[in-house]
């Protein structure tokens, strides 16, 4: 009995020793890439605060599916912007007593700003108020066809 618990105990020995071996020949993996510095990033985000909510937006002329609009739809945070370009944002009201607002962004507005306590973006912020659409000229009477007299 002692002889099979001595065999059985350098078997076990030898079992973890082996496994011990293969798990030291497995490479580590390679370290992590470093992350980007802020010049190598070429996209970031545009906020514009805006006096009227849930406006149309349209960059370049085309419709930007990357954004999302904060603060009961006055924020509208418009993500993914390439910031080495210049982008003209079309804004267009959802009500008819305003009337349309154009921005025009420069390569040169962008600002690094931080975002949490390690993180960094680049931001650009704007507000837009919307004017009073000019009112509609009513239509003018249509003059009533001239009946010759008898």
């Amino acid at each position: 009995m002692r002889t099979a618990g001595t065999f059985v105990g350098c078997f076990v020995t030898a079992l973890l020793l082996s496994m011990t071996a293969v798990a030291q020949e497995k490479e580590a993996p390679p370290p992590p890439a470093p992350p980007p510095t802020p010049d190598q990033v070429a996209t970031g985000e545009i906020r514009v605060t805006m006096s009227s909510d849930y406006a149309k937006v349209l960059v370049d002329g085309e419709a930007w599916e990357e954004n999302e609009f904060l603060n009961n739809g006055m924020l509208l945070v418009l993500h993914a912007v390439n910031r080495t370009v210049e982008h003209r944002i079309s804004l267009t009201p959802i009500y008819a007593g305003f009337a349309p607002a154009e921005l025009v962004v420069k390569a040169d507005d962008w600002k690094l700003a931080t975002v949490a306590k390690n993180e960094k973006m680049w931001q650009i912020e704007r507000k837009v108020v919307f004017a009073k659409a000019a009112p509609k000229p009513a239509p003018r009477p249509e003059a009533a066809p001239a009946t010759p007299a008898p």
